[in-house]
């Protein structure tokens, strides 16, 4: 283990909780959120908690490297999924102070992580009692020795019961926003009370344990001491790092991967319109999404450009299990690459248009505007099925603004890139094409996706033109051809996403 994961744990051991740690950006949380909402999500399994079985998004949020690295340095090498629930919290709403009942024992060996999503603050985040966890009692015992009802505990008194068993016991009420979490020891003492004034609070809740440690429902008929758990049926787990051959639990697989043929993406160009002189001066970071699907090739891809104001960074470096390629389109902006969520000595690259950088699967990294005027940026994500089969392509930054046309080129030229295997792609190619006036080519089809993104002039492609800051995503199989109908040179960069095994 790593020293920064040592200490990690050291400190998770000592206080009972790690964070709060950026682990969502600002369009992730809005995607969920709007998932969330969705009406025809199906019914979890077995139990409430059961939704990462029938769910494949919310599996793939929970497994991502950012939360389930943190999770292997505090369990160990093996380690079950349990529970996965979203929370909401009106304004004046109030979950007593409790400990989980499923992971209460005094022995532990379970980590639950809270993401806040919507509303997040410090008056509407979670609520924890540091040091609790090894008090070797639950809140609830603790009331029931002291003759004190679940709603009559005050905060003051449950305190003062801590810290007759653990003395540093203290009362944490962090300063949290949106896309951060916190770890904490399924045993620890915590509860909400939202008081803000305005605005639902909606947060994530994940829930994991050692491999082998038996995870059972509770009776919810029972909810205060002494607490009481049923044998059947057993809920279902899902074994997410290393192995388990106790049988102590019902393991499950993974949901699986969405059809390629469920809501495809289809080949279409997207134009954006960007408020670059006119922010929203309460919207340092405004998104702009463009398209998400699965395609022929990737299981899912998603695009959106981003206006980020002055002296602004959306979040904290932060990883994911999507890979990334990000395109300045306006102004120059500063990429972070870091060994982790905390790294005293990243990275630090400067690009402005005419360049882009490839990030791979657990990569952490953030984006800056060092300058004063707002900067816009473009970026794709992906994953395919075969994820994970390897990682020749490290994080590459790409610069190409001082690209000259090769000896003797006249109306059509292109300069390789970037090409090599990903762990999702059988290769991640990448060129810079140039076309002069009137030049261009018939449509054709790939066996592959391709991007491109416009950086100068104007073409005709898909029975529109397309100019500057726009992005066309030719999924793989379908026709597509081009041709530059300005007056001047057209510019632009493609990305060729080859599947899996393509690796010629």
């Amino acid at each position: 283990m790593q020293a920064a994961a040592v200490d990690r744990r050291a400190t998770f051991e000592r206080n009972g909780y790690l964070g709060p740690v950026g682990l969502l950006d600002p369009a992730d949380c809005r995607r969920l959120v709007d998932y969330l909402r969705r009406s025809d999500l199906p019914e979890p399994a077995v139990w409430s908690k059961g939704r990462a079985v029938h769910e494949r998004y919310l599996f793939d949020i929970a497994t991502q490297p950012a939360i389930l690295d943190r999770v292997a340095d505090l369990l160990g090498t093996d380690v079950v999924l349990w529970g996965v629930s979203a929370v909401r919290r009106k304004p004046g709403d109030v979950h007593p102070w409790h400990s989980d009942i499923e992971s209460s024992a005094p022995t532990g060996g379970f980590v639950s992580v809270w993401i806040g999503l919507e509303h997040t603050s410090r008056d509407s985040s979670l609520q924890l009692i540091r040091a609790s966890h090894r008090s070797g009692t639950s809140v609830q015992e603790a009331r029931a020795a002291h003759g004190i009802g679940r709603d009559d505990a005050t905060t003051r008194a449950l305190l003062q019961f801590a810290r007759d068993r653990a003395p540093d016991a203290e009362l944490v009420e962090p300063e949290m926003t949106d896309g951060e979490g916190i770890f904490f020891d399924g045993r620890l003492w915590h509860g909400t009370d939202n008081r803000s004034r305005s605005g639902e609070r909606l947060a994530l809740v994940l829930q994991f344990a050692g491999a082998g440690l038996p995870v059972r429902i509770p009776d919810w008929s029972e909810l205060d001491w002494p607490f009481r758990l049923r044998d059947e049926p057993r809920p279902p787990v899902i074994l997410v790092r290393g192995s388990d051959r106790s049988g102590s639990n019902t393991v499950v697989p993974p949901p699986p991967l969405p059809p390629a043929d469920e809501s495809p993406l289809r080949t279409a160009a997207h134009a954006f319109d960007f408020p670059l002189d006119d922010p929203e001066p309460e919207k340092p970071w405004q998104p702009f999404p463009a398209f998400r699907g699965p395609t022929r090739t990737c299981t899912d891809m998603s695009c959106h450009a981003s206006v980020l104001a002055g002296g602004h960074s959306p979040h904290p470096p932060h990883a994911h299990v999507e890979e990334e390629l990000l395109i300045p389109l306006h102004g120059e902006v500063e990429l972070v690459v870091s060994n982790g969520p905390v790294d005293a000595e990243p990275r630090t690259e400067r690009l402005r248009p005419g360049s882009f950088v490839y990030y791979p699967s657990g990569q952490h990294h953030t984006i800056r505007n060092p300058g004063a005027r707002s900067v816009a940026y473009l970026m794709f994500k992906w994953r395919t099925a075969e994820w994970g089969a390897g990682n020749d392509l490290g994080t590459e930054v790409v610069r190409f603004e001082d690209v000259a046309p090769p000896e003797g080129a006249r109306a059509f030229w292109t300069t390789p890139l970037l090409d090599g295997p990903t762990g999702c792609l059988g290769k991640l190619h990448a060129h810079a094409t140039v076309l002069a006036p009137g030049a261009g080519y018939e449509p054709h089809e790939d066996a592959h996706d391709v991007a491109i993104v416009m950086l100068e002039g104007t073409v005709e492609t898909l029975g529109r033109e397309v100019e500057q800051h726009s992005v066309v995503y030719c999924s793989a199989g379908e026709p597509h051809g081009m041709r530059n109908v300005g007056p001047g040179p057209a510019r632009y960069v493609v990305f060729e996403l080859h599947p899996p095994g393509a690796r010629g």
